[in-house]
């Protein structure tokens, strides 16, 4: 099995704070904020992949096939508009139910 990579606590409450610093998280039971730093680090993970599988060449294979900034830039481009994508219409979703 391989280790998932592991989003510190600190940068946990950073980001949910950055999203909006007056929401609470509750911690007594669901331990919402232990299972978003395990769901952060998979969406990282998944971010790696996807860039190893847009990769045109395969590794140790001479010029062209280590990962560089442009690979990066354009597989982040790519996840990013499609998760944009999904909030958007998760929030047209969730107005069109609010207003029946």
């Amino acid at each position: 099995m391989t280790e998932r990579t592991k989003i510190s606590e600190l940068q946990a409450k950073k980001a949910v704070r950055k999203a909006n610093p007056e929401r609470q998280w509750g911690n007594s039971h669901g331990q919402s904020l232990t299972k978003f730093r395990a769901k952060a680090g998979e969406l990282v993970d998944l971010f790696a992949l996807y860039i190893e599988q847009r990769m045109p060449l395969p590794p140790n294979t001479g010029r062209g096939c280590r990962v560089q900034l442009p690979h990066v830039e354009m597989a982040f481009g790519r996840m990013n508009q499609a998760m944009r994508q999904f909030m958007d219409e998760e929030a047209n979703t969730k107005k069109g139910e609010e207003e029946e």
